[in-house]
C-alpha cells in the first residue's frame, strides 16, 4: 500500500499526465488512427512544437529539489508538482485548437486503457523507487503518453477492426432493407464535398435525400451516417468516398454498392501514402469500374488523368466540363465579384445558368450536379432556377464579409488546383489583397515544387502574405523570393492564432483576406 505522501504523488502524477495524453490522442486522431502516419507525425510534433521542449525544460527544474534537505523534499516536490499541474491544465483550457479532440468511443477506450497503464506504472514505481529517483524520472513522464500510444495502437488494432466490422455489418443490413434507395457514390482527389453539397441542393426538393455530413467519407464515417441517419423515407443517398491508400475505394464500393458514381477530379493528393500518381488514378477510378453494368459513371472530362484512363467497365458514362467532347459542356463563362454566369450545352441546346459561387472549379462542380440531377429526371429549366440560389459550401471559397475586412474562406480546399482558382478570384476583387496559408499537405515528393509555385503565384496577387508554420513555409518563401517579392510584406507565424493577431494590424475595411487551407494543429509546423 501507499503512504500519504506516495498517495498524493500518485494522484498528482495521474493529473499531470492528462494534458500530454490529450495532445497525443489528438495527434493520433488527426492521423486517422493510422500508426504509420502517427509515427511520422510524432517526430515532427516533438521537433517543431517548441512547447514540448519548454515543458520538459520546466520539468527539469525539479532537479534543484535534490539539493533541498531530505526532510523537506517530499513537501517541496508535491507543492511544485501541484503548481505545475495547475499551470498545465490552465494553459490547456485556454488553447484554441483548430480541430480539437473528439471524444469518440474509440478515444474513450484509449483514455481508459492509458490510465490503467499509468496507474500500474506509477503505483509500482512509487513502491520500488525512493523519492529522489522519482524526481529524477519525473521529466520523462511527459513523453510517456506519446510513446505508449504506439504499442497500445498496435495491440488494440484487432479489437478496433472487430468493432468496426460489427458496425459495418449492421450498416449493410440497413442498406439491404432499403431496396429502393438510390445510392450515388462521390469521390475524387478534391471537389467531392462541394459536389455533394451542390447536388443535394439541386435534388432535395424532389427527392428525400440523405448525404454523408461534413467530410465523413471513410468507412466508419459512412457507417455512422447509415446507422444514425438513414430512414425508410429516404430515396437518394449521396455517399462521399475518400481514400488515402490503395484498395480503399474498391472496399467502400463493395460496402455501399452505389448504382451511380461521380469522379470529380484527380490530382496529387495523399502522395505520401499512395506513393505514385498511377496508384491514385487507379484507386479513384474504381468508383466507376466497380459499378454494376446498368450503372452510370459521371466524369469530369477536363481532368487529364480521368480523360485518359482506360475504363474497364461497359456501364454508361456521362461526362461534364469545358472539353468539347463533354455531354454536359460548359460554355461562355463570365466571372464577376457576384459569382459566375455560364451556359451548359446539352444535346445541341444551350442553357444559361448563374451562380453566386466563386471560381472556375465551382462552375465545374455545379455542372457535375446538373448532369446527375438531370439524369435523375429533373428538368434543366428547374435546375436553372435552383442554381441561382445555391448557397456557399462552407469553407470552400466562401465569401464572408466581416466588420474588419472581407474574407474569402477557402480553408478546406487543400489542393494545388483549388488554390490557383482561389487566387484568380482574389485577383478580381477590389481592395488590399492579403493571403493567409500554411501551404499544402500530403503531396509527397511534389510538395516542394508545389509550394515554390504557390509562392510565385502569391507574388502576382497578394499585397501581404501571412504564412503559418516555420518548417512547411520555407519553400513558399523560396518561391516568393524567386519572384522578387518584397520580403517586408511576408510574415511567418507559428500558428493560426498568431496569424489572426497579425491580421488585426494589417487588415483594413477595404482588405480582402483569402484563407487558403487550414491544417489541423497536428500538421502546422
Amino acid at each position: 500500500m501507499l503512504n500519504i505522501t506516495q498517495g498524493t504523488l500518485f494522484i498528482l502524477y495521474l493529473l499531470f499526465l492528462w494534458v500530454p495524453t490529450k495532445k497525443a490522442l489528438l495527434l493520433y486522431q488527426q492521423n486517422r488512427y493510422q500508426m504509420q502516419r502517427y509515427d511520422r507525425s510524432l517526430k515532427d510534433e516533438l521537433c517543431y512544437h517548441k512547447e514540448h521542449l519548454e515543458n520538459i525544460c520546466a520539468l527539469l527544474g525539479v532537479y534543484v529539489l535534490l539539493f533541498a534537505r531530505k526532510e523537506d523534499l517530499p513537501c517541496l516536490f508535491i507543492m511544485l508538482l501541484l503548481m505545475y499541474v495547475l499551470v498545465l491544465w490552465r494553459k490547456e483550457d485556454t488553447t484554441a485548437y483548430r480541430k480539437p479532440l473528439v471524444y469518440t468511443h474509440r478515444v474513450k477506450r484509449y483514455l481508459c486503457i492509458c490510465y490503467v497503464c499509468y496507474g500500474l506504472i506509477v503505483f509500482y514505481m512509487l513502491q520500488i523507487f525512493q523519492l529522489y529517483l522519482m524526481i529524477l524520472l519525473f521529466p520523462f513522464f511527459y513523453l510517456l503518453p506519446w510513446l505508449l500510444l504506439i504499442p497500445l495502437g498496435i495491440a488494440l488494432l484487432p479489437l478496433e477492426k472487430q468493432i468496426q466490422s460489427m458496425y459495418m455489418k449492421e450498416a449493410k443490413q440497413l442498406l439491404q432493407q432499403h431496396q429502393n434507395l438510390h445510392i450515388i457514390g462521390i469521390t475524387g482527389s478534391y471537389g467531392k464535398t462541394s459536389v455533394k453539397h451542390i447536388l443535394y441542393q439541386l435534388i432535395a426538393q424532389q427527392y428525400y435525400t440523405l448525404m454523408t455530413p461534413h467530410s465523413y467519407n471513410n468507412k466508419m464515417g459512412i457507417t455512422l451516417t447509415i446507422r444514425k441517419q438513414l430512414q425508410s423515407l429516404h430515396e437518394v443517398f449521396l455517399c462521399e468516398m475518400g481514400a488515402d491508400h490503395v484498395h480503399e475505394i474498391s472496399a467502400l464500393m463493395a460496402f455501399v454498392k452505389p448504382s451511380w458514381s461521380i469522379v470529380t477530379a484527380i490530382g496529387p493528393q495523399h502522395l505520401s501514402t499512395f506513393q505514385t500518381m498511377e496508384h491514385i488514378v487507379h484507386e479513384k477510378m474504381q468508383a466507376i469500374e466497380c459499378l454494376p453494368k446498368d450503372g452510370i459513371g459521371f466524369l469530369n472530362i477536363d481532368n487529364a488523368w480521368i480523360r485518359e484512363y482506360p475504363i474497364q467497365n461497359t456501364c454508361r458514362i456521362v461526362t461534364y466540363g469545358t472539353h468539347a467532347a463533354a455531354d454536359y459542356r460548359i460554355k461562355d463563362i463570365v466571372y464577376s465579384k457576384q459569382g459566375a454566369s455560364f451556359k451548359i450545352h446539352v444535346k445541341g441546346v444551350d442553357y444559361a445558368f448563374h451562380t453566386k459561387l466563386l471560381g472556375k472549379h465551382n462552375v465545374v462542380n455545379i455542372a457535375a450536379g446538373i448532369a446527375v440531377a438531370h439524369c435523375l429526371g429533373i428538368e434543366l429549366s428547374v435546375l436553372q432556377e435552383l442554381t441561382k440560389h445555391l448557397p456557399y459550401v462552407e469553407h470552400r471559397l466562401q465569401l464572408r464579409p466581416t466588420s474588419s475586412y472581407t474574407m474569402l474562406d477557402d480553408a478546406y480546399n487543400s489542393n494545388v488546383e483549388g488554390a490557383t482558382y482561389a487566387l484568380e478570384v482574389l485577383a478580381k476583387m477590389e481592395g488590399k489583397h492579403i493571403v493567409v496559408t500554411p501551404g499544402f499537405l500530403d503531396l509527397g515528393d511534389m510538395e516542394e515544387n508545389a509550394h515554390i509555385r504557390l509562392g510565385k503565384q502569391l507574388a502576382q496577387v497578394a499585397d501581404e502574405v501571412i504564412l503559418v508554420g516555420q518548417h512547411q513555409s520555407k519553400h513558399i518563401v523560396k518561391g516568393l523570393q524567386q519572384a522578387q517579392y518584397d520580403s517586408r510584406h511576408v510574415y511567418v507565424c507559428e500558428n493560426i492564432q498568431e496569424a489572426f493577431e497579425l491580421l488585426k494590424q494589417l487588415a483594413t475595411k477595404d482588405s480582402v483576406v483569402l484563407f487558403e487551407n487550414d491544417l489541423p494543429d497536428a500538421f502546422n509546423h
